[in-house]
């Protein structure tokens, strides 16, 4: 008869001979007794050797927040009470291989660990022995946003996980300039934020003039982009309305903002300059009736003087 006999690695096993020496026949009740043991220890046995090993990471990428704190979420699975000192964790990035976390030994080991991400990335000590590996990343930054890799290992398995890490900014409140010149009216919004947000303009009849804006991107220190997005609309084009619109679809966030122009200042404008027209228009033609009559004058008086100076020649 054989049995099931497993080496220090519960993943190789080889069946063994019974000793029978080893069994002491007192009667039926003691063998029926020893056959049930070693059959719940075989069935016990083969349950931890079919029993998988796994390391789950979400297939969701995980969307972080400048300036703050991110979980990169890993869990492995555990049997029965396991030792810390067996335990091994590590987290680098995929696309460069930088570690960004070490712990075994049961300490954290971070003589490795890449210099961008010293003092910002921790674990949770007291959920190891739950199967919890993940990491904790603080004041999160552009260049953060990539795929980690989540390896875990003991003396037994070993296994890995990949996450993606999205990040996002939101949006400032958005700055509104004006600028009269000669030719028209220019407007100017400004914000800041992560990644390129989606800007339009439309005019008082919701028609999109976005083609007749300029939008520029320009990334700062913090790797944030600063938005500026400029509309020039001619006095001859111009409405008594206007809305920008900005969204950033990462963190579905939105900003609408409708300004007008005043028509009563439009118009109180133009009849300051129509006025100021008028009065040199009266003031030119004021001019040019009095020379006209002025000459008039002087024509008469002219030929006036003629006549009376024939006069004195025929009376002669």
């Amino acid at each position: 008869m054989w049995v099931c006999g497993f080496r220090e690695n519960v993943s190789e096993w080889r069946l063994n001979p019974i000793d029978w020496s080893s069994f002491q026949v007192v009667g039926d009740q003691s063998i029926m007794s020893s056959l049930l043991g070693v059959l719940i220890a075989v069935g016990f046995s083969l349950a931890v050797v079919t029993a998988e090993f796994k390391v789950h990471t979400p297939e969701a990428p995980v969307t972080a927040i400048h300036g703050q704190y991110t979980v990169l979420s890993c869990s492995f699975t555990v049997y029965g009470e396991s030792s810390l000192q067996q335990l091994v964790i590590n987290w680098q990035r995929v696309e460069t291989d930088e570690v960004v976390y070490s712990y075994y030994y049961g300490k954290d080991q971070l003589s490795r660990q890449s210099p961008r991400y010293s003092g910002r990335t921790s674990l949770f000590p007291a959920e190891l022995k739950q199967g919890n590996a993940s990491m904790k990343l603080d004041r999160v930054r552009p260049e953060d946003a990539g795929q980690y890799m989540c390896f875990v290992s003991n003396t037994k398995r070993s296994g890995k996980g990949i996450i993606s890490l999205i990040f996002a900014a939101y949006y400032k409140e958005p700055g509104f300039f004006i600028r009269i010149r000669p030719s028209g009216t220019v407007f100017r919004f400004e914000s800041e934020g992560y990644p390129e947000a989606n800007v339009s303009w439309c005019n008082e009849e919701k028609e999109d003039i976005s083609s007749l804006s300029e939008t520029s991107y320009q990334q700062n220190g913090d790797g944030l982009y600063f938005l500026q997005s400029i509309l020039e609309i001619s006095d001859t084009n111009r409405s008594s309305s206007y809305t920008f619109k900005l969204s950033n679809d990462v963190l579905h966030q939105s900003f609408s903002r409708t300004f007008g122009l005043s028509i009563e200042m439009k118009t109180d404008e133009v009849l300051r300059r129509n006025r100021w027209m008028l009065a040199v228009v009266l003031l030119a033609t004021e001019f040019i009736i009095t020379l006209i009559l002025v000459i008039a004058v002087c024509k008469k008086h002219v030929s006036l003087e003629n006549r009376n100076h024939q006069n004195r020649y025929c009376i002669t």
